[in-house]
């Protein structure tokens, strides 16, 4: 270029920005007794850093433990929120969305972080957990979480739970359902390193962070866990009896395939049997969420150009559906099978000043059966 001139080059794509939608922000919520620390939300971000904050081993070890098992998962850093809580408080009382020093306290510090929030409870001498096999509370708090994540999803926090799910008498015969609990927003960990009855709730998190919302615990192609050891209760996995109805029931829990080595989650069962069934169902509709709610805040009180009889003019129709498109796409691609929106044209906006957008996530489907029709055949002849 010998001679001195202005260029003007038109850049593009930036009417409509990608949007920041991070799915692997973890929470956890528990019983200690260190009296500086109970109530005070803290981030982490390894399991030194945690140690360096006061939460050691010989100080609150079953709060360490979990960390120790979510970052030996993550085998590397990652941001998660702790919180302790007296253990007079239960897991169905950290869960009530009323109790200001509870979860709630935790995942409002986060300030709209956290996508997973695991909940554990060490009870304290002469605690009564109830005559069945898993302890009395864990039922109550998934009651509790379902009002719970409710209020979260209404302040634009989509949020899934993992809740401890401890044996309390590993000789009693389990009467808890939690696939009939109508609860898609909470799962039920049972099982865990130790044989004392409680579950590996950091382990559970840790898996969930280190992938994409859309896979699930238990694949297998990415691996075994990295603990060397599991129990239901006091007894080693492979001395369960019961344990398929375990799974069934819709626990999350442990399990080993044949001609694999290690330990594995089974299928990621929530508390529900309808389309939120899976933890990675739930997870990849929250990330949807947070993609729709930064995308059409920018429309708040806009206005919207109608025809002579009120409905939405066609081409702001279009506007919206490919605004949203556009950044599912671009965000989730390979989490989703696909995506489809659709808007009423008819919508009278000038009377009701509302416009209601149909955003539906068509996702994966998993491979959790698979049936070898294997028999002989005779040469041809």
């Amino acid at each position: 270029m010998s001679l001195p001139k202005v260029s003007i080059l038109y850049s593009n794509g930036n009417l409509l920005q990608d949007v920041d939608a991070v799915d692997g922000i973890a929470a956890l919520c528990g019983t200690g007794s260190t009296a500086g620390l109970l109530g005070v939300p803290t981030t982490v971000y390894s399991l030194e850093d945690a140690e360096g904050k006061g939460f050691t081993e010989a100080a609150e070890p079953d709060l360490y433990r979990h960390l120790k098992e979510f970052y030996g998962e993550l085998s590397g850093n990652q941001e998660l929120h702790i919180m302790l809580v007296p253990n007079t408080m239960t897991m169905d009382q950290m869960l009530d969305n009323t109790n200001e020093a509870g979860a709630k306290k935790l995942i409002a510090d986060a300030q709209g972080k956290v996508r997973l929030l695991g909940v554990f409870h060490k009870p304290a001498a002469g605690y009564n957990g109830g005559t069945d096999f898993i302890d009395t509370q864990v039922g109550a708090a998934i009651t509790k979480a379902k009002a719970f994540a409710e209020a979260r999803l209404a302040e634009l926090v989509p949020i899934r739970i993992l809740i401890e799910g401890r044996v309390v008498n590993a000789s009693a015969s389990n009467t808890l359902q939690p696939k009939t609990s109508s609860n898609g927003y909470a799962g039920v960990v049972v099982g865990g390193t130790r044989p004392d009855g409680s579950a590996s709730v950091g382990l559970a998190l840790g898996r969930a962070v280190k992938y994409g919302a859309h896979i699930k615990l238990g694949k297998v192609a990415n691996g075994p866990l990295s603990i060397t050891t599991a129990y239901i209760g006091d007894k080693l996995i492979k001395d369960v009896t019961g344990l398929a109805e375990l799974h069934d029931a819709g626990f999350i829990s442990f399990m080993q395939h044949p001609q694999k080595a290690g330990f594995y989650f089974g299928i990621d069962r929530m508390s529900s049997s309808d389309d939120y069934r899976l933890l990675a169902y739930g997870r990849v509709v929250d990330k949807a969420a947070v993609i729709a709610a930064a995308v059409y805040v920018e429309d708040l009180e806009s206005e919207v150009a109608v025809d002579a009889d009120g409905k939405i003019a066609v081409g702001i129709l279009s506007h919206l559906k490919a605004k949203i498109t556009q950044q599912i796409n671009v965000a989730m691609a390979d989490q989703i099978s696909g995506v489809e929106v659709y808007i009423n044209p008819a919508q009278n906006v000038i009377s009701t000043g509302k416009l209601s957008v149909q955003l539906r996530i068509r996702p994966f489907g998993y491979t959790s059966f698979i049936d070898v029709d294997l028999g002989l055949v005779a040469p041809a002849i």
